[in-house]
């Protein structure tokens, strides 16, 4: 994921600080008395306890909700029936645990590294390096290359195996090889070196064990042990793409990718679409799988002042860097609104742990279930409310902020300032580069005009001159001092389409049915690989939500609209992603493996996935 470690809430606390205390267990019988004493006055008829206190289908049905209530929730947050595969026991992959953890260390191991500044593909060398990446990945999976045609194109590939009926949409796999580098200053402070690939045991250690060969491994894996204990032949085209520069913002691999399959196959010509992103986690007493259903927009801010040049022992009140100072800190003072509605994937979370989380705090449940009725107050309570309540577990990661709040909002960090070239020479131009993750709700045009408005108090009061992002002049001040505001690097992304998230939709139903299936036939409960029935608690809820980065999906919205950034995997399994310590838990890496299995021979039996 492009640009700083991202670090997601992995637990949530079982905590309720207003739901089932004491006190309010030993009140509510005084209240109900007094109740009834106050009927018995006002009635001069006998009545029901029922009669006074309910009407049919509205009665208390625990956790502070109605009968209604509940069957509301529940509906919006409607769950597939687990599935798992007729005719295979996918839990024979656990056969092949220590095989798959070997390749995950020897993929490790080759530092397929990407920077922000590279070169043409077939001129830079720091490209070649994903040539014995390629070559590791033909040796280690032999019986995929037989099957499949392989392409080669700007160091991505595609792997498509040939489905038997041409009339059914492919499903598409993705993951990319890059990694981020490993700064040299910070070897040190590695348990294992980066590219050692170590395995403890339990964990598989190094750069990319989590971000994310461990998906490219699992993927091909199950496909290799598929082809080799049994006769599969897909009746559905199988499309594989391995991006090489996600990690840098997809600029070259995935678009590629993009480019042959949409020739190839058309637009909307894949049946599903499932990449890297969020996975399990354990919220309120109950566990989730959370697939990424949107993405936010992503757009790199320029912003330049330039001034006159001179000696510094004689310094006009602000130095271009002073001015570009001023400019930032009132950014930062002014950040953007938390924002929420119904089609937020935060919002589609709580309404499934209203639903299905027994523990979750009391005064968050209810103004989730008000805000599901209508309620206005709710709506403008509920965003202040879901960070109170918090999501537990790992918050932040190093120096981070809170992950909830950037689900939320837009965000803004200023990664980079340049300026100055001698310490007695006042600097000319000084340039910053804010790098901002857009709101799913808004969109890049509204960030710069917001942008343009947090900063003309400034300006005014500076007697700047301000050049907008078209160009044109829109605060004139000093002809010899001017602010630039420019889009940095000449591309940006707004927020992408939300994905379907109903039973209705058979790809939904199928992905959410796959991974209860998967829990529920876990080797932790069942002998057999066979689905076992679990009690609500017990059970994995299929939970809408998103990450706070960008993947290479950015790249593939005209491939389907059937997108989820999704990892079976537990989010506490894995950490270190574009930091020091990077690594994966080896047991989450077979089932992960499993999990894709289980969707690609589910999707291969279904019958109404077009």
């Amino acid at each position: 994921m492009p640009k700083g470690p991202i670090y997601l809430p992995v637990t949530i606390s079982d905590q309720d600080t207003d739901r089932d205390s004491p006190q309010s267990k030993t009140r509510w019988p005084l209240i109900l008395l007094g109740l009834l004493a106050t009927l018995a006055i006002s009635t001069s008829f006998p009545i029901s306890l029922s009669s006074s206190f309910a009407y049919k289908g509205d009665e208390e049905f625990g956790f502070g909700m109605t009968q209604r209530q509940d069957a509301m929730m529940k509906d919006a947050c409607e769950q597939a029936e687990p599935i798992m595969p007729n005719g295979y026991n996918t839990s024979k992959i656990w056969e092949e645990k220590e095989v798959i953890i070997k390749r995950l260390q020897e993929a490790i191991r080759i530092p397929t590294m990407v920077y922000d500044e590279m070169g043409p593909v077939d001129e830079d060398p720091k490209w070649k390096i994903f040539a014995d990446f390629h070559d590791f990945l033909e040796k280690t999976f032999p019986l995929v290359y037989k099957v499949a045609e392989v392409t080669k194109t700007d160091w991505a590939l595609v792997y498509e195996i040939p489905g038997s009926d041409a009339s059914l949409k492919p499903i598409f796999l993705t993951s990319h090889q890059d990694v981020v580098p490993v700064l040299p200053s910070t070897i040190d402070q590695w348990i294992h070196d980066p590219f050692s690939g170590d395995y403890d045991g339990t964990l598989i250690h190094g750069r990319g064990a989590a971000d994310t060969k461990g998906s490219l491994i699992a993927i091909m894996s199950a496909i290799e042990h598929l082809i080799k204990t049994t006769d599969f032949k897909p009746k559905r085209t199988i499309v594989l793409g391995f991006g090489s520069d996600e990690e840098r913002g997809g600029q070259v691999g995935a678009p590629a990718i993009s480019r042959y399959l949409l020739e190839k196959y058309g637009k909307n010509s894949m049946s599903l679409l499932i990449d890297e992103g969020s996975g399990l986690i354990e919220a309120w007493g109950q566990t989730f799988a959370t697939p990424g259903v949107a993405e936010k927009g992503h757009y790199d801010l320029g912003l330049t002042v330039s001034t006159l040049g001179g000696h510094s022992s004689v310094p006009p009140p602000h130095t271009a860097i002073g001015l570009i100072s001023l400019l930032i800190a009132q950014l930062e003072a002014h950040p953007h609104a938390l924002s929420i509605s119904s089609k937020h994937p935060v919002y589609e979370f709580m309404t499934c742990a209203a639903a299905f989380a027994s523990n979750m705090p009391g005064k968050l449940k209810s103004l989730v279930v008000k805000a599901e009725e209508g309620d206005s107050k709710a709506w403008q309570t509920l965003p202040e409310q879901i960070l109170e309540s918090g999501m537990g577990g790992t918050p932040a990661g190093p120096g981070q902020g809170d992950p909830l709040k950037s689900m939320l909002t837009t965000t803004q960090a200023v990664d980079i300032i340049n300026g100055g070239l001698k310490v007695n020479a006042l600097p000319e131009s000084v340039t910053a580069v804010i790098n901002h993750r857009v709101s799913v709700l808004s969109n890049a045009a509204e960030l710069q005009e917001r942008t343009i408005s947090i900063l003309l108090p400034v300006v005014k009061q500076y007697n700047l001159s301000l050049i907008g992002f078209d160009g044109k002049t829109v605060y004139s001040g000093s002809p010899t001092s001017k602010v630039l505001l420019e889009n940095a690097f000449g591309y940006y992304t707004d927020p992408a389409p939300h994905s379907p998230v109903t039973v209705g939709d058979p790809s939904w139903r199928v992905l959410a049915g796959t991974a209860r299936g998967v829990w529920a036939s876990r080797k932790e409960v069942s002998d057999d690989g066979k689905i076992v029935p679990l009690e609500q608690g017990e059970d994995l809820v299929m939970a809408p939500l998103m990450s706070t980065g960008n993947t290479d999906t950015r790249r593939y919205w005209d491939l389907t609209t059937n997108i989820y950034r999704f990892r079976y995997t537990p989010m506490k399994g894995s950490a270190g992603g574009h930091t020091i310590n990077e690594y994966s838990t080896a047991d989450d890496l077979i089932e992960f493996t499993r999990f894709y299995q289980a969707i690609i021979l589910n999707m291969d039996q279904a019958k109404d996935v077009a």
